[in-house]
Protein backbone atom coordinates (compact mmCIF):
# COMPACT_ATOMS: atom_id res chain seq x y z
CA UNK A 1 0.00 0.00 0.00
CA UNK A 2 2.06 3.46 -0.83
CA UNK A 3 2.69 5.42 2.29
CA UNK A 4 0.12 7.45 3.97
CA UNK A 5 0.40 11.92 3.60
CA UNK A 6 -1.05 13.14 6.87
CA UNK A 7 -1.04 16.50 5.36
CA UNK A 8 -4.13 18.16 6.18
CA UNK A 9 -6.39 15.41 7.33
CA UNK A 10 -10.07 15.73 9.00
CA UNK A 11 -10.63 14.14 11.82
CA UNK A 12 -13.95 11.51 12.03
CA UNK A 13 -16.48 12.36 15.23
CA UNK A 14 -16.81 9.31 17.11
CA UNK A 15 -20.47 10.12 17.47
CA UNK A 16 -20.09 9.07 13.01
CA UNK A 17 -18.54 5.55 14.01
CA UNK A 18 -20.23 2.42 15.83
CA UNK A 19 -17.87 -0.78 16.40
CA UNK A 20 -19.71 -3.73 17.92
CA UNK A 21 -17.43 -6.52 18.71
CA UNK A 22 -19.61 -10.15 19.72
CA UNK A 23 -18.13 -13.42 20.51
CA UNK A 24 -19.59 -17.05 19.74
CA UNK A 25 -17.76 -20.20 20.62
CA UNK A 26 -14.50 -18.41 21.86
CA UNK A 27 -14.31 -16.12 18.28
CA UNK A 28 -14.45 -12.77 18.64
CA UNK A 29 -15.52 -10.59 15.60
CA UNK A 30 -17.02 -7.07 14.79
CA UNK A 31 -18.97 -5.00 12.67
CA UNK A 32 -18.65 -1.10 12.03
CA UNK A 33 -21.98 1.13 11.20
CA UNK A 34 -20.29 4.27 9.74
CA UNK A 35 -22.01 7.39 9.04
CA UNK A 36 -19.79 9.68 6.58
CA UNK A 37 -22.73 11.39 4.18
CA UNK A 38 -21.91 14.73 5.84
CA UNK A 39 -17.82 14.84 5.34
CA UNK A 40 -18.22 14.60 1.47
CA UNK A 41 -15.45 12.47 0.60
CA UNK A 42 -14.72 11.24 -2.43
CA UNK A 43 -16.71 8.19 -3.41
CA UNK A 44 -13.53 6.26 -4.64
CA UNK A 45 -11.59 7.10 -1.49
CA UNK A 46 -10.93 3.73 0.32
CA UNK A 47 -11.96 3.43 3.89
CA UNK A 48 -9.60 1.09 6.19
CA UNK A 49 -10.14 0.22 10.13
CA UNK A 50 -7.65 -0.49 12.57
CA UNK A 51 -7.96 -2.53 15.50
CA UNK A 52 -4.74 -2.16 17.94
CA UNK A 53 -3.88 -2.33 21.41
CA UNK A 54 -0.17 -0.59 22.14
CA UNK A 55 1.99 -2.12 19.62
CA UNK A 56 -0.39 -5.21 18.42
CA UNK A 57 -2.13 -3.89 15.10
CA UNK A 58 -4.71 -5.76 12.62
CA UNK A 59 -5.87 -3.79 9.33
CA UNK A 60 -9.25 -4.38 7.58
CA UNK A 61 -10.14 -2.81 4.14
CA UNK A 62 -14.10 -2.09 4.29
CA UNK A 63 -14.36 -1.26 0.27
CA UNK A 64 -14.48 2.70 -0.35
CA UNK A 65 -16.60 5.84 0.60
CA UNK A 66 -19.55 5.18 -2.18
CA UNK A 67 -18.94 1.43 -1.84
CA UNK A 68 -18.42 0.29 1.91
CA UNK A 69 -17.96 -3.23 1.97
CA UNK A 70 -16.75 -5.40 5.08
CA UNK A 71 -14.11 -7.96 4.61
CA UNK A 72 -15.12 -11.69 4.49
CA UNK A 73 -13.45 -12.22 8.27
CA UNK A 74 -13.52 -9.36 10.53
CA UNK A 75 -12.07 -12.31 13.21
CA UNK A 76 -10.03 -10.49 16.22
CA UNK A 77 -8.40 -13.42 17.14
CA UNK A 78 -4.77 -12.26 17.02
CA UNK A 79 -5.00 -10.39 20.26
CA UNK A 80 -5.89 -13.30 22.33
CA UNK A 81 -7.92 -11.25 25.40
CA UNK A 82 -9.78 -7.47 24.05
CA UNK A 83 -9.23 -6.42 26.61
CA UNK A 84 -7.35 -2.75 25.99
CA UNK A 85 -8.27 -3.17 22.25
CA UNK A 86 -9.19 0.23 20.61
CA UNK A 87 -10.37 0.82 16.20
CA UNK A 88 -9.17 3.57 14.10
CA UNK A 89 -10.57 4.53 10.92
CA UNK A 90 -8.72 6.18 8.27
CA UNK A 91 -10.35 7.57 5.05
CA UNK A 92 -7.48 6.93 1.96
CA UNK A 93 -7.24 9.08 -1.35
CA UNK A 94 -6.75 6.95 -4.11
CA UNK A 95 -6.52 9.62 -6.44
CA UNK A 96 -3.09 11.34 -6.97
CA UNK A 97 -1.11 11.60 -4.80
CA UNK A 98 -2.27 8.02 -3.82
CA UNK A 99 -2.01 7.31 0.10
CA UNK A 100 -2.92 10.72 1.49
CA UNK A 101 -4.80 10.41 4.58
CA UNK A 102 -8.23 12.20 3.90
CA UNK A 103 -9.17 12.06 7.98
CA UNK A 104 -9.20 9.29 10.74
CA UNK A 105 -10.97 8.59 13.90
CA UNK A 106 -8.99 7.12 16.50
CA UNK A 107 -9.55 5.22 19.35
CA UNK A 108 -12.72 4.48 18.97
CA UNK A 109 -13.97 2.13 21.92
CA UNK A 110 -16.15 -0.80 21.03
CA UNK A 111 -20.08 -0.78 21.94
CA UNK A 112 -21.24 -1.45 24.89
CA UNK A 113 -17.51 -3.04 25.27
CA UNK A 114 -18.08 -4.40 28.84
CA UNK A 115 -20.64 -6.82 27.87
CA UNK A 116 -19.16 -8.03 24.80
CA UNK A 117 -17.05 -10.60 25.33
CA UNK A 118 -14.13 -8.06 25.71
CA UNK A 119 -13.15 -9.83 28.49
CA UNK A 120 -13.26 -13.05 26.16
CA UNK A 121 -16.31 -14.96 27.66
CA UNK A 122 -17.90 -15.91 24.51
CA UNK A 123 -21.97 -16.15 24.78
CA UNK A 124 -21.44 -20.12 23.85
CA UNK A 125 -19.16 -21.80 26.19
CA UNK A 126 -17.39 -25.00 24.79
CA UNK A 127 -16.25 -28.07 26.45
CA UNK A 128 -14.03 -31.16 25.44
CA UNK A 129 -16.34 -34.15 26.54
CA UNK A 130 -16.18 -37.82 25.28
CA UNK A 131 -19.33 -38.21 23.06
CA UNK A 132 -18.26 -41.66 21.18
CA UNK A 133 -18.77 -41.59 17.68
CA UNK A 134 -20.31 -37.99 17.75
CA UNK A 135 -18.33 -35.28 16.78
CA UNK A 136 -20.09 -32.17 18.55
CA UNK A 137 -23.80 -32.29 20.73
CA UNK A 138 -25.53 -28.76 22.12
CA UNK A 139 -26.05 -29.51 25.52
CA UNK A 140 -28.94 -27.80 27.81
CA UNK A 141 -28.59 -29.11 31.20
CA UNK A 142 -27.96 -25.65 32.29
CA UNK A 143 -27.05 -23.11 30.47
CA UNK A 144 -26.10 -24.06 26.51
CA UNK A 145 -23.01 -25.53 25.98
CA UNK A 146 -21.39 -26.87 22.63
CA UNK A 147 -19.57 -30.20 23.91
CA UNK A 148 -16.65 -31.21 21.43
CA UNK A 149 -15.71 -35.09 21.14
CA UNK A 150 -11.44 -34.82 21.63
CA UNK A 151 -10.91 -37.94 20.44
CA UNK A 152 -12.25 -36.75 17.47
CA UNK A 153 -10.65 -33.00 17.08
CA UNK A 154 -9.64 -30.33 19.34
CA UNK A 155 -12.24 -27.64 20.13
CA UNK A 156 -10.76 -24.77 19.35
CA UNK A 157 -9.41 -26.21 15.96
CA UNK A 158 -13.35 -27.17 15.30
CA UNK A 159 -14.73 -23.87 16.26
CA UNK A 160 -12.61 -21.99 14.48
CA UNK A 161 -12.57 -23.67 10.61
CA UNK A 162 -14.37 -22.16 8.16
CA UNK A 163 -16.59 -25.48 7.94
CA UNK A 164 -17.60 -25.32 11.38
CA UNK A 165 -18.39 -21.57 10.98
CA UNK A 166 -20.35 -21.64 7.70
CA UNK A 167 -22.14 -25.07 8.43
CA UNK A 168 -22.90 -25.46 11.52
CA UNK A 169 -22.55 -22.33 13.53
CA UNK A 170 -26.43 -20.64 12.42
CA UNK A 171 -27.90 -24.05 13.07
CA UNK A 172 -26.58 -23.78 16.52
CA UNK A 173 -27.69 -20.03 17.05
CA UNK A 174 -31.11 -21.16 15.59
CA UNK A 175 -31.46 -24.09 17.90
CA UNK A 176 -30.68 -22.02 20.76
CA UNK A 177 -33.39 -19.34 19.95
CA UNK A 178 -35.96 -22.32 19.68
CA UNK A 179 -34.87 -23.21 22.97
CA UNK A 180 -35.67 -20.15 24.32
CA UNK A 181 -38.72 -18.91 22.50
CA UNK A 182 -40.72 -21.78 21.90
CA UNK A 183 -39.41 -24.67 24.58
CA UNK A 184 -38.34 -22.29 27.64
CA UNK A 185 -41.37 -19.59 26.62
CA UNK A 186 -39.14 -17.02 27.77
CA UNK A 187 -39.28 -13.12 26.02
CA UNK A 188 -37.78 -11.43 28.81
CA UNK A 189 -35.72 -11.94 31.92
CA UNK A 190 -34.99 -9.97 34.73
CA UNK A 191 -31.44 -10.47 34.99
CA UNK A 192 -29.85 -9.37 32.37
CA UNK A 193 -26.77 -11.79 32.76
CA UNK A 194 -29.17 -14.81 32.69
CA UNK A 195 -28.16 -16.72 29.16
CA UNK A 196 -31.46 -16.51 27.91
CA UNK A 197 -31.34 -12.79 28.23
CA UNK A 198 -27.65 -12.66 26.20
CA UNK A 199 -29.00 -14.60 23.71
CA UNK A 200 -31.85 -12.56 23.02
CA UNK A 201 -30.22 -9.37 23.01
CA UNK A 202 -27.16 -10.68 20.67
CA UNK A 203 -30.28 -12.10 18.02
CA UNK A 204 -31.85 -8.06 18.63
CA UNK A 205 -28.47 -6.48 17.93
CA UNK A 206 -28.68 -8.37 14.11
CA UNK A 207 -29.54 -5.51 11.45
CA UNK A 208 -32.68 -5.53 10.49
CA UNK A 209 -33.99 -7.97 13.50
CA UNK A 210 -35.75 -6.05 16.00
CA UNK A 211 -36.95 -6.93 19.12
CA UNK A 212 -38.32 -10.40 20.47
CA UNK A 213 -42.18 -10.45 19.26
CA UNK A 214 -44.43 -9.67 22.79
CA UNK A 215 -46.90 -12.37 22.22
CA UNK A 216 -46.19 -15.82 22.14
CA UNK A 217 -47.26 -17.51 18.79
CA UNK A 218 -45.01 -20.03 17.03
CA UNK A 219 -45.45 -18.94 13.45
CA UNK A 220 -44.40 -15.17 14.66
CA UNK A 221 -41.30 -17.19 16.87
CA UNK A 222 -40.18 -19.20 14.05
CA UNK A 223 -39.93 -16.25 11.27
CA UNK A 224 -38.36 -13.69 14.02
CA UNK A 225 -35.77 -16.57 14.39
CA UNK A 226 -35.51 -16.96 10.69
CA UNK A 227 -35.45 -13.41 10.41
CA UNK A 228 -32.17 -13.46 13.13
CA UNK A 229 -30.38 -16.25 11.55
CA UNK A 230 -30.58 -14.53 8.08
CA UNK A 231 -29.44 -11.69 9.39
CA UNK A 232 -26.18 -13.86 11.07
CA UNK A 233 -25.37 -15.20 7.99
CA UNK A 234 -25.34 -11.93 6.13
CA UNK A 235 -23.16 -9.98 8.74
CA UNK A 236 -20.69 -13.01 8.94
CA UNK A 237 -20.74 -13.26 5.18
CA UNK A 238 -21.43 -17.20 5.61
CA UNK A 239 -21.93 -17.98 1.84
CA UNK A 240 -18.76 -16.57 1.32
CA UNK A 241 -17.30 -18.55 3.71
CA UNK A 242 -18.19 -21.96 2.57
CA UNK A 243 -17.58 -20.92 -1.33
CA UNK A 244 -14.46 -20.21 -0.41
CA UNK A 245 -14.02 -23.54 1.66
CA UNK A 246 -15.91 -25.20 -1.18
CA UNK A 247 -14.46 -23.78 -4.25
CA UNK A 248 -11.00 -25.03 -2.92
CA UNK A 249 -11.83 -28.61 -2.45
CA UNK A 250 -8.99 -31.06 -4.16
CA UNK A 251 -11.54 -33.26 -6.59
CA UNK A 252 -10.95 -36.52 -8.07
CA UNK A 253 -10.40 -36.35 -11.91
CA UNK A 254 -13.43 -38.47 -12.31
CA UNK A 255 -15.62 -36.41 -9.84
CA UNK A 256 -18.72 -34.69 -11.91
Amino acid sequence: MPRLNFTGRRRISKNHVTIRVTGIGGIETFNAELQLASYNFPDSAAVIIEAFRQLELVRFDFGTVGNPAAPASCRLSEFGTLVGVRFRIKIVSTDEPRGRLLAVGDRITPQKAEQQSLSRVPLLAVRAQDLGREVWRLDFADEPFLLVNPRVVAKKLLVQSVEFQSLVLPEIFRSILQRILLVEQIRVSDDSNDWTSRWLKFAESMPGVGTVPHQADPESDRDWIDAAIGSFCRWRNVDSQFKGFWNSRSLPDDAT
